[in-house]
């Protein structure tokens, strides 16, 4: 039998390690700022599989489980908790929607250290007032350099969270 040694593979898993994560503020910090003293009703739900499956081919946005983290807030609505792959991570933010179906604030929870571009107030800001729609994440939101994965799939996290906030909440809520 003829075997070789590679070190390839172990040479790409020593340079495809994640990067440590990076805490920038908590759940309830993040809350406070998107929906400051109101009260929240936790809402979580799971979309069936062919809500799922529609979500992603028809949107066009990845999605990594069909479970939902939410809360209604009081007088008017949402916050969902999501999560996307940066470059050697996943990010936590925090999107907050206005009774309207816009998006009035994100929030980032935790990002890879010397990833956290989205972080930033400036480019937070760039969805405030994006609403459902087939708008393209890529175009619509500034590409931070250094942080291209991260901010690209926050903005289609983005997407994906007013596509289910307009066409996927349980009629329940």
């Amino acid at each position: 039998m003829y075997s070789r040694f590679l070190l390839v593979p172990v040479a790409a898993m020593a340079i495809s390690q994640p990067a440590p994560a990076m805490d920038i503020q908590t759940l309830e910090a993040a809350q406070q700022k998107l929906a400051p003293g109101a009260k929240l009703i936790p809402s979580d739900f799971k979309l069936s599989q062919e809500d799922f499956d529609r979500l992603k081919s028809v949107y066009r946005v990845p999605a990594l489980r069909p479970a939902v983290k939410a809360w209604r807030v009081e007088g008017g609505g949402w916050l969902f908790l999501d999560q996307v792959y940066g470059l050697n991570d996943i990010v936590t933010y925090l999107v907050a929607i206005d009774a309207q179906g816009a998006v009035s604030g994100i929030e980032i929870l935790v990002c890879a250290e010397g990833f956290c571009g989205p972080s930033s107030a400036a480019w937070r800001a760039e969805f405030v007032g994006k609403t459902h729609g087939k708008w393209n994440p890529a175009e619509a939101v500034t590409n931070i350099s250094g942080t291209t994965l991260s901010s690209t799939h926050i903005a289609e996290g983005v997407k994906k969270i007013l596509a289910i906030h307009a066409r996927f909440l349980p009629t329940n809520h």
